[in-house]
């Protein structure tokens, strides 16, 4: 099981993708592995061994970020690669569970959803050793699945 620093850098990256996106229509399909081109193959590089398992309407969803990912700045891009990384790390239920986190995060209000990323900031802003207790902490808390 990947640490929960990670799921919730997926969760982050899977809310940043999926709230940039519209809705695919129902029945539409997407390229197998093999059907990409080289540049889409780079840019998804890290989604390479599931690929062909991904539902087609996240398959179009990720192809879409492929398509932008070009335009992006270069530190964007090193980001997104990270995040793309640690998501395929996860496991099938941590991935469910930053899946969870988002819809419940689209779920809150718009002042909700700020004083949220108010928050998050201020965590960013502490010292590492004060984050880490807080991760442990956390973790103490989490219910096993």
């Amino acid at each position: 099981m990947a640490p929960a620093h990670i799921a919730r850098n997926a969760a982050v990256a899977a809310a940043l993708l999926l709230s940039s996106m519209p809705s695919i229509a129902h029945g539409q399909t997407a390229p197998a592995w093999q059907e990409l081109n080289g540049e889409q193959r780079e840019i998804l590089a890290p989604l390479a061994q599931e690929w062909d398992q991904i539902p087609p309407e996240r398959r179009q969803r990720w192809l879409r970020m492929a398509e932008r990912y070009p335009d992006m700045p270069p530190e964007k891009q090193q980001r997104l690669q990270q995040r793309m990384h640690h998501w395929a790390q996860l496991s099938p239920a941590e991935r469910e569970r930053a899946r969870e986190r988002y819809r419940r995060l689209m779920e809150l209000t718009p002042e909700q959803r700020e004083e949220l990323r108010k928050r998050w900031r201020e965590y960013q802003d502490l010292p590492e050793h004060r984050r880490e207790e807080l991760r442990q902490q956390h973790r103490s808390r989490e219910p096993l699945d």
